[in-house]
């Protein structure tokens, strides 16, 4: 007997089987660029384990509506029929998730090991979890319990408004809305988060910072912006990165103080992951900066969680809990 997992963001196509205590197992990675064969690569795990699984889950970076989702930053979709058709099990035995909901279900077996803590400690805690994920896109997620069971709360956290907060700022948020008006909201001048915090965005904000300047645009790509800022080789990278990690801060910070997250609030993601360094002085004191709350918020746990396997974990634990089993340990 065994389950079926799947983690499909903006980039990447991971799956994996998982046995009986919870073991990830026969993992295999794939392009979302190749999520059209998702079926076939589904019916090809199943061949390997020489069954069908007793249950399915996939998290897909996408709003769920109705047995399907359409990706946010890839033009792809899927269906839930179509993935029961492909592992020979009924539709009522696929859950498809949001990814972060599936992130959120990750934060019901946390691994202190692989938590790097900015703030309070790997005791755990009781109340609501957040996490937060800058990859391709910004995802957001939340767990919260009913006694002893936790339970997912999905939400599309990562378009929430970013606004200026300088001067100097409303030159590149203008700069920002014409090189990219789908992300403005309304007529005003904000734009939704995901615009400039993720690895889609990065690229059109440190443009808007140099063009704003009337600097030269010399990067390509967040991968180059990153590594410019952390050896300071570009000024407009530095200052696009800079000015990220606050926002950053910022919103991880609200969305703490939303969900009363005394269980902590946990960054993961590409980004995060593969930037630890710009978790500094600055991001930590923009998640605090909450005016007669700030001491609310300095109470509350934070932590950059390093699980690379996250979104699969999260799809595992919702199944468990679906079909009433205990979580892995």
């Amino acid at each position: 007997m065994w389950y079926l997992v799947g983690d499909i963001g903006g980039t990447n196509l991971r799956l994996a089987a998982v046995d009986m205590a919870g073991n990830l197992q026969a993992r295999s990675a794939h392009p979302t660029d190749g999520l059209t064969a998702l079926p076939e690569v589904c019916a090809a795990l199943c061949a390997k384990m020489g069954s069908a699984p007793e249950g399915v889950a996939v998290a897909v970076a996408g709003v769920v509506v109705d047995g399907q989702v359409r990706m946010t930053n890839a033009d792809r979709s899927i269906s839930r029929d179509d993935l029961a058709a492909a592992c020979k099990v009924a539709p009522s035995e696929v859950l498809l998730l949001n990814d972060f909901e599936a992130a959120a279900w990750s934060l019901a077996t946390l691994d202190p090991a692989k938590v790097t803590y900015l703030q309070g400690g790997p005791e755990a805690q009781p109340g609501p979890r957040v996490i937060i994920g800058p990859g391709t896109g910004l995802g957001v997620g939340a767990l919260v319990w009913h006694g002893n069971r936790p339970t997912a709360v999905p939400g599309e956290g990562g378009h929430v408004r970013l606004t200026p907060h300088s001067a100097e700022e409303i030159d590149y948020f203008r700069a920002l809305v014409t090189l990219w008006p789908e992300v403005q909201l309304g007529d005003q001048l904000a734009v939704e988060a995901e615009a400039i915090l993720s690895g889609t965005g990065m690229p059109y904000w440190y443009r808007a910072i140099a063009e704003a300047r009337g600097e030269a645009v010399n990067l390509e790509g967040a991968a180059a912006i990153f590594a410019a800022a952390k050896d300071k080789s570009d000024a407009n990278a530095c200052r696009a990165v800079e000015l990220m990690v606050r926002y950053l801060g910022g919103v991880a910070g609200d969305l703490g103080l939303v969900m009363g997250a005394r269980g902590g609030v946990f960054v993961t993601g590409g980004v995060a992951q593969q930037n630890e360094w710009i978790f500094d002085d600055a991001f930590l004191a923009a998640f605090n900066a909450g005016g007669r709350h700030s001491t609310w918020r300095k109470a509350l746990p934070l932590g950059l969680c390093q699980d690379p396997d996250f979104g699969l974990l999260g799809a595992r634990n919702s199944l468990f809990v679906h079909r009433d089993q205990p979580l892995p340990d």
